[in-house]
């Protein structure tokens, strides 16, 4: 009989799944002569940031993100940047006749910006776009400059035959009103910005059960082998690391088997073949057997 260690599972799952990320840049800024050698530095700092928060969404996105993409992701993101920087290191700072070259190390919050990335929905279409039929009232010229913009930072494709249906209306100068519908999914925001409305819809339509079983997959992680608590905190934290194959997780049932630990984990993930090199790759070493299943069967 197996007899479950409660203390350990209790606390195990109040461990953060939090990602802060130490990211090494190297930016170069053009002196300026109305600007003083302090006034560079935070010009180099600024660009070093908003480099350092596109590296770690290079390492959260499950997929890569095209040139054009990126540049309008970053664009977006300049705006949130100080808010994702919980710290930096100076290593080099070098000065030349007409240029500050800089290297630093900037921790960045990767828990944050991955919540920041799946209520943009780039977290989720980072693969393939999503097709959505587009209908608008009252949008100007300028409207749909921006529309664009944030079709491309949300990867959202305009489809007239597509299932999904987003309606658009400016209903005054300050406010604006949106419904997204899909398949008895159907919900109704306004506000007064039209980014607002457009991130509130695309937020709630890829946080509805429907829509995430149908980009993720569901499984249970059972293993058995180790040897002591610590190995199972240890890599409880790298497994919740892998932002890439995980999308969350965390541990249903702990067992104090004799003369080792079986440890069993709900997890999401957007690839599974790639989850499950991760994990070849990273248990085997530890001599832990391991299977990762498609059902919710814990035992």
């Amino acid at each position: 009989m197996y007899r479950i260690l409660f203390p350990l599972v209790f606390f195990l799952l109040a461990l953060s799944s939090q990602a802060f990320a130490w990211q090494q840049v190297q930016v170069e800024v053009v002196l300026e002569d109305d600007k003083s050698s302090q006034e560079m530095e935070q010009k180099a700092l600024r660009h070093g940031f908003s480099r350092a928060v596109l590296q770690e969404v290079s390492g959260i996105l499950p997929g890569e993100l095209d040139e054009k993409r990126q540049e309008a992701l970053g664009s977006h993101l300049d705006w949130r940047v100080n808010d994702l920087i919980l710290g930096y290191r100076i290593f080099s700072r070098e000065e030349t006749d007409d240029s500050m070259v800089m290297t630093l190390e900037v921790n960045v919050d990767g828990s944050t910006l991955r919540n920041i990335l799946k209520r943009l929905g780039a977290y989720y279409t980072i693969t393939e776009y999503w097709e959505y039929d587009l209908s608008t009232q009252g949008a100007n010229p300028e409207d749909f400059h921006l529309l664009q913009r944030l079709q491309l930072i949300t990867g959202a494709k305009v489809n007239s035959q597509a299932p999904t249906s987003l309606v658009l209306r400016r209903i005054s100068p300050a406010e604006w009103s949106g419904t997204i519908e899909y398949e008895g999914i159907s919900h109704r925001v306004s506000g007064g910005d039209l980014s607002r409305v457009w991130f509130d819809l695309w937020s709630y339509f890829f946080a509805t059960s429907k829509i995430k079983s149908m980009l993720t997959s569901d499984l249970i992680l059972k293993t058995s082998g180790w040897a002591t608590t610590d190995a199972v905190m240890h890599f409880n934290n790298t497994l919740l690391s892998w932002d890439k194959e995980v999308e969350s997780g965390n541990i249903l049932y702990v067992y104090n088997d004799v003369p080792s630990v079986r440890v069993v984990w709900g997890l999401t993930t957007f690839n599974q073949q790639s989850l499950e090199l991760r994990l070849e790759s990273h248990l085997a070493a530890k001599r832990i057997y391991y299977t990762l299943d498609d059902n919710h069967q814990k035992d």
